[in-house]
């Protein structure tokens, strides 16, 4: 069985049902996401609407958790980063908010385990940077495939059978739509992360990964986002644009594109 793996949607719906529509054209059956459904983004409602409408397995982020008050208030009013989210608290109805609030942090399946962060403590939130951070979670659990996201970049690491682990899929700026395609080798143990799918940062694609069960292959999908259409919508919902954004958006439309 093929499964879409996403997260980080980020109150990108456009985003989301282009996605959600490629991983149907590639014939995925069951879908997970790895929370965040919000914080950053432009619309909160119709997010939530196509997760809880197309997702099998959804899980918490920090953003999720910020949002609905499950995280240290002084923290999140001190976090510039939650600053959209209370926003959209005030957004969302009371229902909306009990199903954000009983969303879980882990779950397990088969070979595999998903979370939004690290394994060693999901509810921390934890990064996944590199492979110090990927082996602690290997060894935290016995799952052979941990999918996670919160890094908001797509990679992948591989533990061999003398426990060393490395690169599998770099972590690197790739701004240019493309698929990968690698094979899960027996013995190995992997952490994917899925990179975002509604929020890329310096990616300028949104990604995703489709798990095949029965081949045992993990595909990374890199599809194009509308840059400066995005921050449009962005500055048309009063939301002001990050550092990031801005600056891509200058060197677009320096560049002519």
């Amino acid at each position: 069985m093929r499964c879409a793996v996403m997260s980080d949607a980020h109150a990108n719906p456009l985003a989301l049902k282009t996605a959600l529509a490629d991983a149907r054209r590639r014939r995925c059956r069951k879908f997970f996401f790895l929370g965040d459904t919000t914080g950053y983004g432009y619309a909160v409602k119709e997010t939530l609407r196509l997760i809880r409408e197309n997702f099998d397995v959804v899980l918490m982020g920090n953003h999720d958790s910020a949002c609905v008050g499950l995280e240290p208030w002084l923290e999140v009013h001190a976090n510039r980063n939650y600053h959209v989210d209370l926003m959209h608290r005030e957004e969302l109805e009371e229902e909306e908010i009990r199903w954000l609030r009983n969303l879980p942090y882990l779950h397990v399946e088969g070979e595999a385990a998903f979370a939004h962060g690290d394994f060693t403590n999901p509810p921390a939130w934890y990064y996944i940077f590199g492979p110090r951070e990927a082996a602690a979670s290997l060894a935290f659990r016995k799952e052979r495939i941990l999918f996670c996201g919160h890094t908001h970049h797509a990679a992948a690491w591989e533990m061999d059978e003398t426990g060393s682990v490395r690169f599998f899929y770099p972590m690197r700026e790739e701004k240019q739509a493309a698929t990968k395609t690698f094979p899960v080798k027996p013995g190995a143990r992997y952490v994917v992360n899925v990179g975002s799918v509604g929020y890329p940062r310096c990616d300028f694609c949104s990604t995703y990964v489709i798990y095949d069960t029965e081949s045992q292959r993990l595909t990374f999908r890199r599809l194009p986002i509308d840059i400066p259409a995005y921050a449009e919508k962005l500055k048309a919902h009063g939301i002001r644009l990050p550092f990031w954004l801005a600056d891509a958006v200058s060197d677009m439309q320096f560049l002519g594109q």
